[in-house]
């Protein structure tokens, strides 16, 4: 697999754009805003405006190898059926012979007070969560013996640090487990599968350990002198609850560069 069409170059995916160009693949990016066409060319990518569901650049997706869909369902600014509206307008022109990674999120899942596999059925009631499932679904039934889902958890590291977004704030589940994944995992599991190991199957990314909030946030306070969060614990915390990432190691044979997230890399 030598071309890549990455839909979504933002946070996850100009990094990703660039890690694909050095090592020497055709790389296709896209973006919603033509001003962010220098910073998808200035990593070695092609550039192409794709603004879904409104309109879609048919040569974007041309000799496409393998096409990595990294866009967010905007549940809350564009409500419910806007991310299966997008989902639907790329189907058609994704070849029989081109294979598809979807990053979906482990926000999927229900809030259970237990580990929580790729085996456990997606939550009923978020509406995120069904965007999500409904786009999964689209892919696994239009393109069945083509699609990989990623669930990532939540995207960190670099300029994300957790911390800084709660520093001086309330946490009320200060005991809960955090389920974290560096963006150089990301991107690693995605070159794995891209590289060596393609799969049609469903993966959770998340890093294996899974220390609380409160641990986190603290160690962030103390590494960049934000101020600590203020802990007002609730009664019903989900303590039991994490997402098992362990079917990425023992099928996928990835190995985690960040696998604590108290030892997340930042630049602040």
């Amino acid at each position: 697999m030598k071309n890549i069409s990455i839909l979504g170059c933002g946070w996850l995916g100009l990094p990703l754009a660039s890690h694909f160009c050095n090592k020497g693949f055709e790389v296709k990016g896209s973006t919603t805003s033509a001003d962010k066409f220098s910073q998808i060319q200035e990593v070695g990518a092609q550039a192409y405006l794709v603004d879904l569901p409104h309109s879609f650049e048919v040569g974007f997706l041309k000799d496409a190898d393998i096409i990595i869909i990294n866009i967010p369902p905007q549940t809350r600014k564009k409500g419910k059926d806007f991310h299966k509206a997008c989902i639907e307008q790329i189907i058609p022109h994704i070849a029989s012979n081109t294979k598809i990674i979807y990053v979906s999120a482990t926000s999927v899942y229900p809030d259970l007070n237990q580990p929580i596999d790729e085996s456990i059925p997606v939550d009923k009631d978020s509406e995120r969560a069904q965007a999500l499932w409904q786009a999964e679904n689209l892919l696994k039934e239009n393109c069945p013996d083509q699609t990989c889902i990623l669930r990532f958890g939540g995207l960190l590291g670099y300029d994300r640090i957790p911390g800084k977004y709660f520093a001086g704030k309330e946490v009320d589940t200060p005991d809960e487990r955090v389920n974290y994944i560096h963006r150089d995992d990301a991107i690693g599991i995605i070159s794995r599968l891209v590289e060596d190991k393609f799969d049609v199957d469903i993966y959770n990314g998340v890093a294996p350990l899974h220390p609380t909030k409160k641990e986190v946030y603290l160690n962030n306070a103390e590494q960049f002198k934000f101020d600590d969060p203020i802990f007002e614990p609730k009664a019903n915390q989900l303590k039991n609850r994490y997402i098992d990432s362990q079917k990425v190691v023992s099928k996928l044979g990835y190995s985690f560069i960040y696998p604590d997230p108290l030892r997340f890399h930042y630049t602040k």
